[in-house]
């Protein structure tokens, strides 16, 4: 099953271990959710939930999603970190050739 990124976020968000209380979840957020393509997403997502070969690897789909999707949030907090750095810019690498590389293996 591919899923796109929307999904995943879905999934992250409301999501459990539990493929039955993750579809139940998604059928109450889908009824409360006034978007109409918002609502049409969720819709999708869980007719995607229903196939029932997905029964016995969803968990470890769900923990899969889980990691890649906490990896992204990680790299995004990363990412703000280094725009509010204001010691970063590319001269931070730069190496003086008066500094002489030991390696001390």
């Amino acid at each position: 099953m591919k899923l796109t990124f929307e999904e995943k976020k879905l999934l992250y968000t409301y999501g459990c271990a539990d493929l039955e209380l993750t579809r139940k979840r998604l059928y109450e957020i889908a009824g409360l959710t006034v978007d109409p393509n918002q609502n049409r997403l969720v819709y999708d997502f869980c007719r995607k939930l229903e196939d029932e070969t997905l029964a016995d690897w969803y968990d470890q789909m769900f923990y899969f999603v889980r990691a890649e999707m906490e990896c992204y949030t990680n790299m995004l907090l990363l990412m703000q970190d280094i725009e509010e750095d204001e010691n970063w810019g590319p001269t931070i690498f730069d190496e003086s050739e008066e500094e002489e590389l030991i390696d001390d293996v």
